[in-house]
């Protein structure tokens, strides 16, 4: 059974689920959902803190908040695994994340597997960036949020 609660950031409103095995929702969304921030669980208000402190503009290290990738297929799930290993800051291509993955060549697949992605920031798909530029970002709605995202990184603050 999952719980949800949502919240507004200076990026915008996003909706957090979680599970007994971690966060298993992260998403953008325009239409306020439940709120049940009061009644979350401790490490839940925790991860709430930290997630506010880091789109306000004080870098966190988000990489051991707990995830719950249950959800996501195996190739899914190594996608995440990989981009969850990056450091703040740190931008792979689709190539660099096949072959991270243990997939040389399908650059494609994780594609795929980014844009289906649940856990934005946290399963940092962010980070993924086209071998000619930046890229588009569906996940997020717009370049700018993604551009945002990162430039919010300060890897020498984590």
């Amino acid at each position: 059974m999952t719980r949800e609660l949502s919240f507004v950031t200076g990026l915008g409103r996003l909706r957090l689920g979680w599970s007994a095995e971690g966060i298993c929702l992260l998403r953008f969304v325009e239409v306020p959902g439940p709120d049940e921030a009061a009644t979350a669980p401790d490490w839940v208000q925790e991860a709430l803190r930290r997630l506010l402190a880091h789109l306000g503009g004080q870098p966190q290290d988000l990489r051991a908040l707990p995830v719950d990738l249950s959800g996501l297929t195996p190739f899914q799930r190594r996608v995440a695994e990989v981009l969850r290993a990056t450091r703040p800051g740190e931008t792979l291509t689709y190539g660099d994340v096949a072959l991270l993955a243990g997939r040389p060549g399908a650059a494609r697949a994780v594609g795929q597997a980014v844009k289906a992605n649940p856990i934005l920031i946290l399963v940092p798909c962010h980070r993924v960036v086209a071998a000619n530029g930046p890229g588009g970002w569906s996940a997020f709605g717009t370049p700018e949020r993604k551009a945002r995202l990162l430039a919010l990184e300060d890897p020498k603050a984590c």
